[in-house]
Formats: structure tokens, C-alpha cells, sequence
């Protein structure tokens, strides 16, 4: 049998491959390494599966997800029932559907990549099989993580709002302040769904205890998480809000979708070489006894 504890220079794989007769785990011993940011940064381009993720989807993602944009820049407040756009919201329908499952469908590539990178894996994982029940699973953990985290930045932030009156630059301090603490929430939340595979670990106890369990170590990843979103949403809102011609404006969707994608799998993998680098402090996954 398999034995289980720590070995000189070595760790034991947190997360099983299989289980054996008896139902204990199965792990694989792995030479502990440093991973280091940079090669975070590098890694959706030194495989074939994600340069083929940067590279074929962002001009499908450009061009189906086109009228769905330009009908979501359409629907402000002063025109919500122009007559035009409430025509063609039935045709775009089936476009969005689409879009939707083909969303899905990379995040549970991205939901891979987190998980090999837990365990250790260098070599990005293979694409998965075009399963809607599965597609439909994992969008429903990475909603269910976007909820938690918005139930506890954005709802206080919501409160506060409505109970402030005039907004300061001490009330956009506390407003950033909600938000860091509901991203970063829902950063772990979605990483404690993923690795356990249900959205019951995705608890305030685990995460909470996880979160506290790391400390300042779980800094860097936020930080990581907070860069790339701020400056994707500037991107997205300068596309879709301030193009000045069309051919720029599908250029810049592109640009965006290329963007996205790469920092959504940089995210993946900083978030799981986190668990693979902490995975003793947070203690999600307890080994098999000896035997």
C-alpha cells in the first residue's frame, strides 16, 4: 500500500486520482517546486491548449456576441422599450444561448486548469467533451461564487449607499473597500467549489477559515484578480461605450475577448498553484493514514 506523510523534499498530492479497495485515497508523491508569478503570466502560451483557447475562440466570441452588445449598449435607461430593439431581442435569443453555453463551456476549461494547478501539473489539461449538463454544473459554481461575493461586498455596499446621502471620497473609500473584500470572497469561494467539486464547500466557514488561514499570502492572488479586472472592465467599457467606428469597435471586441481569456487563465492558474503552495495551511484534502 501506498504510504502517506511527508517525505524529504517531497509533498504528497492533496487532491486523489482514484481510491483503493478500501476507499482511501490514492495521491502522488510530487517534488515540492516554487511556482512564481511569472511563469503564471507565461503559461497560456507555452501549451497548444491555451494558445488554441487565445487564438480560435476570441473571433467566434467577437463575432456571435456582436448583436448581443450592441442590444445590451441599446437598453439604457431613456430608450428600455425602443421598439426597434425589443424586435430583434427574440432573434438574438438563440445568440445569446450560444454565447452562454460557449462561456460555460471555457469556464470549465478554466475550472481544469485551476485544478491541475493544484495538484502540481505544469501541462495545461485537455479540452473537455462539449457535455451541456457539465457546461451547465460548472456555470452554476462560478454564479453561485459571484453571488457569495457579491452578498458580501456588493449588498453592504448597496446598504451603505442608500444610507449615506452625498457620496465623499471617504464613501468611494468604503465603497472599494466592500468590493475588494467581496471579490476576494468570492475568489476563494469559487476555488473551494472547484477543488471539492459541490457548492457546499463553498460555505462561509470554509472560506472564511481558508482566507484566515493564509493571511497576507492570499494578498497576492487578490491583487492579481483586482488588476486584471479593472483594467478589463476599463476595456470593455471603452469598446462597447466609445468606438469610433465599427471596424475598430470589432477589432476592439477581439482585442478584449484575446484579453479576457488570458488573464481569466492566468487568474485559473495563480489561484491554483495558491492551493498547491498552501495546501498544508489550508488542510481542505487530509491524507490517508498510514497503513
Amino acid at each position: 500500500m501506498m504510504s502517506q506523510g511527508i517525505r524529504a523534499g517531497q509533498t504528497v498530492s492533496s487532491i486523489p486520482f482514484g481510491y483503493d479497495r478500501h476507499g482511501r485515497p490514492l495521491r502522488v508523491w510530487r517534488r515540492r517546486r516554487d511556482v512564481t508569478l511569472r511563469s503564471c503570466f507565461a503559461y497560456p502560451v507555452v501549451d497548444g491548449p491555451g494558445v488554441a483557447l487565445l487564438v480560435l475562440l476570441p473571433p467566434f466570441l467577437a463575432i456571435m456576441g456582436l448583436p448581443v452588445f450592441d442590444m445590451m449598449v441599446h437598453f439604457r435607461p431613456g430608450n428600455a422599450l425602443n421598439p426597434v430593439a425589443l424586435l430583434i431581442l427574440p432573434f438574438a435569443l438563440p445568440l445569446l444561448v450560444s454565447v452562454g453555453l460557449t462561456v460555460g463551456y471555457i469556464l470549465l476549461f478554466l475550472g481544469r486548469i485551476l485544478t491541475s494547478s493544484a495538484t502540481g501539473e505544469d501541462d495545461h489539461p485537455r479540452w473537455p467533451v462539449w457535455d451541456r449538463v457539465e457546461i451547465l454544473d460548472e456555470l452554476g459554481r462560478w454564479i453561485w461564487a459571484g453571488l457569495m461575493g457579491l452578498a458580501v461586498g456588493g449588498l453592504p455596499a448597496v446598504s451603505y449607499w442608500i444610507q449615506c446621502g452625498d457620496v465623499d471620497w471617504l464613501d468611494w473609500f468604503l465603497f472599494l473597500d466592500l468590493a475588494i473584500l467581496g471579490a476576494a470572497y468570492a475568489q476563494m469561494a469559487l476555488m473551494a467549489s472547484l477543488l471539492h467539486e459541490t457548492l457546499v464547500a463553498a460555505n462561509p466557514v470554509t472560506v472564511v477559515q481558508a482566507m484566515y488561514r493564509l493571511g497576507w499570502d492570499y494578498l497576492g492572488p487578490c491583487i492579481v484578480t483586482g488588476l486584471a479586472i479593472v483594467i478589463d472592465v476599463a476595456a470593455w467599457s471603452f469598446v462597447l461605450l466609445h468606438s469610433p467606428n465599427e471596424m475598430l469597435g470589432v477589432l476592439g471586441l477581439w482585442a478584449c475577448w484575446v484579453f479576457t481569456l488570458y488573464m481569466a487563465t492566468v487568474i485559473s492558474r495563480v489561484l491554483g498553484t495558491t492551493y498547491y503552495k498552501y495546501s498544508t495551511t489550508l488542510d481542505w484534502f487530509r491524507t490517508a493514514p498510514r497503513g
